[in-house]
Order: structure tokens, then C-alpha cells, then sequence
């Protein structure tokens, strides 16, 4: 997820939301569909851990100081991370020659809304994908503040365990998929403007259209499918009506890692137990291809 010097190019125009066609759709499922009273149960989710650490770029991007010409890891959580408590000495990268790296400066950038705020950019001269060495593992060293998405209180985060960090080369995966409640998701400014139940996607890094490094389009929106399970034990696939949380920056260079399903309503009593898309249709900042995510969620 690179971080660039901010430019006068202008932002993006929004592809038109088709109001009429897509208010009809939601009708039409809504029809078929039994309905279901909006989720506002905090996640379960006990324990902070680090989903994935994922090298973004080499060489490629910047600090808001000026520094230019570093690489970038962004860290995938399960909490939310209190801004105010991100200390570059929180992190410690481990290259494949045994060195430790400290990254020159640790953001919540691009994601940087309220509810994006699971996902830590790490940038610094991490290593060097030609003649080595590597960033091949990740740890917190410090005193990280977070929460559960949805819960008010901001609490230490416990010892983490070393995580692998994915190599330059592996494409993006998803790390994560839950339901935006309605307290969490009323002030963020894209978000979904058709549906009734907003899933968040949390890919292990920047997505943009593959193999073109636009913003991601009408072939996305057509392979996402949020897989429920219904009070009965069925699977149900549900496809999304638009996909939102996009255009957050001037440039697609700056896309972030997160997506919004805007779906019609699940089946009453469903649960949210998956999410799926093909492959080859979104690509990170070093341009590989996704493989084909069969995501099951916790």
C-alpha cells in the first residue's frame, strides 16, 4: 500500500451508482428473502492477534518526513488499534540474514477511517528483493493499545507471537470478513448506498483492478459472494448489490486494503460464515494477481 507524495491529480469520478436498477434489485430479493433485524452484537473476539504482515512494496514509497525510496509491510489485525498508541519501536522486522529492522515510520494510512482502523503500515528499509536479505517475520515489541471492533474501551494489547511475513511476490489474500454494525459504520464517508447488511472484506494488502491498477469495477462486484449458513444448516451464497469503501484517495496508487459488500438481507437467523471471489481480479501494489479466496470467517 504505497504512500505518496499527495499530487494535483483528481480524484477518480465515481462509476454512476445506477439507483434505479439496483433499488429494483434490492426490492426484488427482498421479495424472495425472509427479513431480519439489523446485527449490533459486538464481535467475539476475546483475544488481539495478527492476521497477516504482508511485504507491499520495495523501494517503492514514503514517509510523511520526506524519506523516499523505502519498502512498506502492512500489519492485519483482528482489533482495532488506537491510533495514539502507534510507536515505531512497536515493531521489529527479522530479515533472512538474522538483522532486525526498525521501520522509519508506522501509519494507519491509506486505511484511515474510524472503522478501517484494524491494519498498520510499516515503512522502512526492510530488505531488498534482489540481492537479499529479506523481511521474513514480524514483531511487536511494544505497547499497543486496541479493541474489538465495536467495543468502547481501549485496553494493552497482550504478547504477540512472531508472525511470517508473505513474501514480495505473493498476491493479496483475505485476512478477514465481518458485519458492519450500524453504531460502527453511520459516519464512514464510503460507505454502502444500497443494500441492508454491510459486510467488511480485510484483504493482506492494497487492492486495485488487476492487470490494469484501477480503481476495481463491475468484474468484482460480479464474483464476491458472502456465504451464510442458514438456521437450518444450509449454505446460502449471496451476491453483493455494489461493493463500496473505494475512491478513499486521489490516486488508485493509494487504494487500501478493504472492501464493503453491500448486500440485500440474508435469510432470518443467518450466519455470516465466508466470503468468496475468483482469481485473477484484484492485484497489490507489486501487481500480483489474486488466487481464487474461499475465506472462512471466525
Amino acid at each position: 500500500m504505497p504512500t505518496r507524495t499527495p499530487t494535483r491529480e483528481r480524484s477518480p469520478a465515481r462509476r454512476p451508482r445506477r439507483h434505479a436498477v439496483a433499488a429494483l434489485a434490492a426490492t426484488l430479493l427482498a421479495c424472495t428473502l425472509p427479513t431480519i433485524a439489523a446485527g449490533t452484537a459486538l464481535l467475539a473476539r476475546p483475544q488481539a492477534r495478527i492476521l497477516s504482515a504482508s511485504w507491499g512494496t520495495d523501494n517503492a514509497v514514503g514517509c510523511p518526513s520526506g524519506q523516499q525510496g523505502l519498502d512498506n509491510i502492512p500489519v492485519t489485525l483482528s482489533w482495532f488499534i488506537q491510533r495514539r498508541s502507534i510507536q515505531t519501536t512497536d515493531f521489529r522486522i527479522v530479515r533472512s540474514d538474522g538483522s532486525l529492522a526498525t521501520p522509519t515510520c508506522a501509519l494507519q494510512f491509506p486505511p484511515d477511517e474510524s472503522d478501517e482502523a484494524q491494519t498498520v503500515n510499516l515503512i522502512g528499509d526492510f530488505g531488498d528483493s534482489e540481492n537479499g536479505p529479506t523481511p521474513v517475520a514480524i514483531r511487536v515489541a511494544g505497547a499497543l493499545r486496541g479493541k474489538p471492533p465495536g467495543a468502547t474501551r481501549w485496553r494493552r494489547l497482550p504478547p504477540q507471537p512472531q508472525a511470517a511475513v508473505e513474501p514480495l511476490s505473493g498476491g493479496p489474500y483475505i485476512v478477514d470478513a465481518w458485519t458492519l454494525t450500524r453504531a460502527i459504520y453511520r459516519s464512514d464517508p464510503n460507505r454502502c448506498t444500497v443494500g441492508t447488511t454491510f459486510v467488511r472484506v480485510m484483504w493482506s494488502n492494497g487492492l486495485t483492478a488487476y492487470p490494469s491498477g484501477t480503481e476495481v469495477g463491475a468484474p468484482v462486484v460480479a464474483s464476491y459472494r458472502a456465504i451464510y449458513q442458514s438456521a437450518g444448516g444450509r449454505p446460502v451464497a449471496v451476491a453483493p448489490l455494489e461493493v463500496a469503501d473505494l475512491h478513499d484517495h486521489p490516486s488508485a496508487a493509494n487504494a487500501d486494503n478493504m472492501h464493503d459488500l453491500c448486500l440485500p438481507r440474508p435469510p432470518r437467523g443467518a450466519r455470516l460464515t465466508g466470503v468468496t471471489i475468483g482469481a485473477g481480479l484484484i492485484q497489490d501494489p507489486n501487481g500480483d494477481p489474486n488466487a481464487a479466496q474461499k475465506f472462512r470467517a471466525s
